[in-house]
């Protein structure tokens, strides 16, 4: 016998797989309005903070929408049982996220310099081909956008000729193929990320590696800007002082008209403040 890590979760890991189990059974269709933030948190005996972890989570992985002032919707974009994908991944936090750009940022900026000093004729051949492809596919619905700007980057890492920074970046490979799968499947359009490239490629041709440097940290820096500005700004509490009054659990009251969902109170188990 074996033994195996024991999984932890946090409150808000418990909440977010709750409300993801109930649209994935279709409770909530592409398009509805969940329950305001007071219903969920009455019924779910939970406090604000926790809750606000919970649908940035959802938000994060495309299962939800959140609109300032107007409310959360289930993403009109689902059309599968999603349950659990939340927590697929490993990037699941704003601070991932931000370590992952940091890494991005001075990783790919210096393989960009070598690239535009190393790089083929045939490798900015195949480049310029992606970019075009990128710009063909960028506003079609069911594209292969992500997997084309995924070998963009790569086949710059491959040209700048570096065996260790080739190594570096294939180590953080699959955590940058998951943003872009899941920047593109919440964000959509992909303009800016057409224009970074082209800057990009640009400066890959003219063999200037000061500009090469400089056009992928402009790229991936208005990407992460855009990214955390859109998603995840919203729902992080900057109040100070306020914490433990945004986190006090409300009393778990029975459901009734006017008050929480009723058939939400059936369905969604109440949390257990730990």
């Amino acid at each position: 016998m074996k033994l195996t890590p024991i999984l932890r979760t946090t409150l808000g890991e418990q909440v977010a797989s709750q409300l993801a189990g109930m649209i994935s059974a279709r409770k909530w269709k592409p398009g509805d309005k969940l329950p305001s933030e007071l219903e969920l948190r009455k019924t779910l005996h939970i406090g604000r903070s926790t809750l606000r972890e919970a649908l940035r989570s959802l938000s994060f992985v495309g299962l939800v929408v959140i609109r300032p002032g107007e409310g959360t919707y289930v993403s009109e974009g689902l059309n599968k049982p999603l349950h659990g994908v939340f927590s697929h991944g490993a990037l699941r936090t704003r601070e991932d996220v931000d370590d992952l750009f940091e890494a991005r940022v001075t990783l790919e900026s210096e393989q960009a310099a070598l690239c535009a000093q190393r790089a083929s004729a045939e490798d900015l051949q195949k480049m310029e081909t992606l970019v075009l492809e990128m710009e063909k596919s960028k506003d079609q619905p069911s594209s292969d956008f992500a997997s084309l700007d995924l070998k963009f980057h790569l086949a710059i890492s491959d040209a700048s000729r570096n065996r260790f920074l080739g190594r570096m970046y294939q180590s953080i490979h699959s955590l940058i193929k998951e943003l872009m799968t899941k920047r593109e499947y919440i964000l959509g359009g992909h303009d800016e990320t057409c224009l970074g490239h082209r800057k990009v490629l640009q400066a890959l041709k003219q063999r200037n590696l000061q500009a090469a440097r400089t056009a992928m940290r402009e790229h991936l820096n208005g990407f992460s800007a855009s990214y955390l500005r859109e998603h995840l700004s919203d729902y992080i509490s900057v109040d100070n002082g306020t914490a433990a009054e945004q986190d006090s659990p409300l009393p778990l009251l029975k459901s009734t008209p006017g008050t929480a969902d009723a058939s939400l109170a059936v369905k969604v188990t109440p949390m257990e403040v730990i």
